[in-house]
């Protein structure tokens, strides 16, 4: 997503248009394993295990466990010392991310007795290449089905998507099979952050890739196929008409940051306040400047921290926790996506150094600044969550 940012706002659009093809080898591919209707979530888990291990590009042969591991489905039931509450949390992971991007939230949300599960998407986990000819109906499919599966063993049942996750989240919502009692937005994808996001269906038919890198982050994509930004733009599109013809009646929990580059935070804003009319429907905004959204349920949290050298929020950092072994705190993973060569090199050195969202702020502080990925009030948002989940306002059961 941020290669389709930086291409579109520079002048290189229309080179690109007919120079940037790089040829894709993606291999015919057996059918990828969507959750089906009344399925064992045991049976589902097994299918993913099965295809990860016939068709995931590995980064590191001797890894293999922790590459599938990282990206495969999850489940975690509530520990033997819960009451039994019948609260059920189905995570959707964003584009190009994998099941890991929500698995720190996933644990945190099961020790405070929430049964949780997460789905992997249609064309995620294996290799970027295998999303140029994946729909957004199949990713449609795979949700409506998981929401089926499991609000038959609930009694209440949330959804918590994450950047296209929540794009999913509330797509589902505007023709709901099963009622759900809320739903969790994390950084959610209403629009892209660039006025040009009309051109990626236009681009697809002929530019494979706008930005093609190698990978080496085993849980997450380090490139986005052009015919896959055009599916979450049409998603988008449709979620956001959706939503004018038919607001949402049910709570909606949303964290998001101001500084986010690659969604447009004044888009999620204008429809919470517009569309997102339930009283107890809540969000809060991280910001390093104070916004001021004239909204009494929105609330704002200074994201500028000096001591821990944060300039402010990333799309990716709301929701992680900085305990988080792989992109917390003291994470094997430093994010330095936007550089490349020896600045790439540098960035990834500089484990101390600054971090926040790309731009003027961060460039300021750091030569090598990197993107934020983990929240330091990660705990804070933990409980906020389980609050609003718990306090069941509104439910649909």
């Amino acid at each position: 997503m941020k290669g389709m940012l930086r291409f579109i706002k520079h002048a290189g659009l229309v080179a690109g248009l007919f120079g940037v093809v790089i040829s894709s080898f993606a291999n015919a591919q057996s059918q990828w394993p969507i959750p089906q209707k009344d399925q064992a979530f045991s049976e589902y888990l097994i299918e993913t295990g099965l295809f990860l291990e016939q068709n995931k590009e590995w980064l590191v042969s001797v890894n293999k466990q922790v590459e599938k591991d990282a990206v495969m489905p999850f489940e975690i039931k509530p520990h033997s010392g819960c009451e039994a509450n019948g609260k059920g949390v189905l995570l959707l992971h964003g584009l190009s991310d994998s099941t890991y991007s929500l698995k720190s939230m996933g644990k945190a949300l099961a020790e405070e007795c929430l049964w949780v599960r997460a789905v992997l998407l249609p064309g995620h986990g294996t290799r970027a290449e295998d999303l140029i000819d994946l729909h957004r109906r199949e990713w449609r499919e795979a949700v409506s089905a998981s929401i089926y599966n499991f609000s038959q063993q609930t009694d209440s049942l949330y959804v918590a998507g994450y950047s296209t996750g929540g794009t999913l989240a509330v797509d589902y919502m505007s023709r709901p099979e099963v009622p759900l009692s809320g739903l969790v937005l994390f950084s959610p994808l209403l629009k892209i952050n660039t006025n040009a996001d009309w051109l990626t269906p236009i681009l697809a038919p002929f530019v494979t890739w706008l930005d093609y890198k190698k990978p080496d982050d085993y849980a997450k994509y380090a490139s986005i196929p052009v015919p896959a930004m055009a599916q979450v733009f049409h998603l988008a599109t449709e979620v956001r008409r959706g939503l004018i013809k038919k607001p949402l009646d049910i709570p909606v929990f949303v964290a998001m940051s101001a500084e986010d580059n690659t969604v447009s935070s004044e888009t999620t804003l204008n429809l919470f306040n517009q569309k997102m009319r339930n009283p107890a429907s809540e969000l809060w905004l991280y910001a390093n400047e104070k916004v001021d959204f004239p909204d009494k349920r929105i609330t704002e949290f200074n994201s500028y921290n000096e001591s821990l050298k944060i300039t402010g929020f990333s799309h990716m950092s709301v929701h992680m926790d900085p305990e988080d072994p792989y992109y917390g705190q003291n994470g094997e993973y430093r994010v330095c996506q936007w550089y490349k060569g020896k600045d790439l090199a540098e960035c990834k050195k500089d484990k101390q150094g600054w971090s926040g969202e790309k731009g003027m702020l961060l460039a300021s502080k750091s030569e090598y600044g990197a993107r934020l990925s983990w929240n330091p009030n990660f705990d804070q948002l933990v409980a906020k969550v389980v609050s609003f989940i718990k306090t069941d306002a509104g439910s649909a059961k």
